[in-house]
């Protein structure tokens, strides 16, 4: 029990990091250090002799294609910028889950210590090769903390020679690696290595900082923590790439653009799996349930997948629109001035109901008349056909409790409605109830509910009062009534 506990336990903190760390990193992704802004903003130079210390600049020029770098176990590599070793171990890989413990050999970069690997030992090791230094023309690159862009490629064995150390570790060529075979028949415990290198360009442009006769790296951004390492945020403007200084930041573009997108694909996936998992964890009790334990136990980690997943997309959109300025403005520029068009549509509107009103009445009529002319149509339509029904005098008597009336008011407005009586259609009184409704220049929610209730005694329907409001308005916009008619779809008929 105490092993169940534990496990569920760790579940919960696993989904809360998984969550929390790919938020995190949405977030930082689209926040970003801009190199290809900060490249683009550099000053051109031809010659570099001019420059002043500090100065951020660019420079173009030829390469020597016969770059050569020292490798541990090959002699040389010419002809590239840099170049990774990738050395990999054949080992078992221990994985457990819900489901218990799998095991699976596969090729790793570090031996994993676990039961089935002990006594395997790693020989070789992984390492990146640049040279001390790189010429862009005339113009000296220091290599500490350069950044590529461009494309690595595979370097096939067959054009390098082993070292000593190479050939004394056992290592011999193969399709694309050198081969260390340590004898067992399921190859557990052997050894490879491959390089990957990015290819000297013969023309380069450099992007960085000139300092002490050499372009240094420029931290133009401070980048700190394991979540700006793990989406490779530097924050450096340090950059050398193939082509000249136009082609060079279409590269720089592309890559940005590029990376960018990847890790938004890679947090958005990562978000829905730490929801999945911290929302099956934390119902696992369900499990246990009789006949719907286990189906619902995996309905809460599928709805546990989509509340991550929204987390993260909600995370990125803010993240997105709080990146780009620009974009928030304009964003911002558009809702106010849809703001500013409705309200003063709304006062034009109300200004023209108000003065078609008073113009029928003979005068400005106050709050307090509006709401009694609208209890007189309202008590019309619903006598219009003979006796009012229990329904419809519930729907009379809530409406003068809303407002308040004594027993003599309501029964000298019932008196004015009765004489009133038969004078117009339904529609008409209707069309007149919409018109004091709207003389205040705002339908609440209860207004609404009553104009509803008001359609339905005069059998026109819902679709028919909106038909009937707009006409009433003059013109084709409404005024407030469109979202509240649609938020109020499934509102009951027989309530004011």
């Amino acid at each position: 029990m105490a092993e169940k506990k534990r496990k569920k336990g760790n579940g919960i903190i696993f989904g809360l990091v998984l969550l929390g760390a790919s938020i995190v990193a949405i977030w930082k992704n689209e926040h970003r250090f801009d190199y290809y802004k900060a490249a683009r903003d550099t000053v051109p130079a031809e010659a570099v002799d001019g420059l002043a210390a500090g100065a951020l600049f660019s420079h173009t020029g030829r390469m020597d294609r016969d770059l050569t770098l020292k490798g541990r176990y090959v002699e040389s590599i010419v002809g590239y910028l840099e170049v990774d070793r990738i050395a990999e171990i054949y080992a078992w890989d221990r994985d457990e889950d819900d489901d218990g413990v799998s095991w699976s050999k596969e090729w790793m970069s570090h031996l994993e210590s676990n039961e089935r690997n002990e006594g395997l030992t790693k020989q070789f090791d992984s390492g990146t090769l640049v040279p001390p230094s790189y010429r862009v023309a005339d113009l000296s690159v220091d290599s500490a903390r350069i950044q590529f862009v461009d494309p690595a490629e595979a370097i096939p064995p067959a054009g390098l020679q082993l070292t000593d150390q190479g050939t004394g570790g056992g290592l011999v060529p193969r399709e694309d690696h050198f081969y260390l075979s340590k004898g067992d028949p399921d190859q557990l415990g052997d050894e490879r290595i491959s390089y990957r290198g990015i290819p000297v360009p013969e023309v380069a442009t450099y992007f960085g900082k000139w300092g002490d006769g050499v372009g240094v790296a420029h931290q133009a951004e401070v980048k700190e923590g394991l979540i700006a390492g793990i989406i490779q945020d530097k924050g450096i403007l340090h950059h050398l790439v193939a082509g000249p200084r136009e082609t060079a930041l279409a590269t720089i573009k592309a890559h940005l653009a590029r990376l960018k997108m990847i890790f938004r694909i890679v947090g958005l996936v990562v978000c829905t799996i730490g929801g999945g998992i911290l929302f099956s964890s934390l119902t696992r009790v369900l499990v246990f349930l009789p006949f719907v334990g286990p189906f619902l136990n995996r309905v809460t980690g599928w709805i546990g997948m989509l509340v991550g997943f929204l987390l993260g997309l909600v995370t990125l959109i803010l993240a997105f629109l709080t990146s780009k300025p620009i974009i928030l403005a304009g964003i911002a520029l558009v809702v106010i001035a849809g703001l500013v068009f409705f309200v003063r549509n709304a006062r034009r509107k109300r200004g023209r109901i108000q003065e078609d009103v008073a113009g029928r009445l003979g005068h400005a009529p106050s709050s307090l008349e509006l709401s009694e002319l609208e209890f007189i149509q309202l008590w019309q339509l619903a006598a219009g056909n003979g006796a009012i029904n229990p329904d419809e005098q519930r729907c009379l008597d809530q409406w003068v409790r809303r407002h308040g009336w004594s027993a003599e008011k309501v029964a000298d407005l019932t008196r004015r409605a009765e004489q009133e009586l038969g004078g117009t259609s339904d529609k008409e009184k209707l069309e007149a109830l919409i018109r004091y409704s709207l003389a205040d220049g705002r339908i609440d929610r209860r207004e609404l509910k009553t104009l509803q209730t008001a359609a339905t005694w005069a059998g026109i329907g819902r679709k028919g009062l909106g038909t009937l409001m707009t006409e009433v308005q003059g013109d084709e916009g409404g005024l407030f009534i469109g979202d509240l008619e649609t938020e109020n779809r499934d509102a009951p008929l027989n309530t004011i």
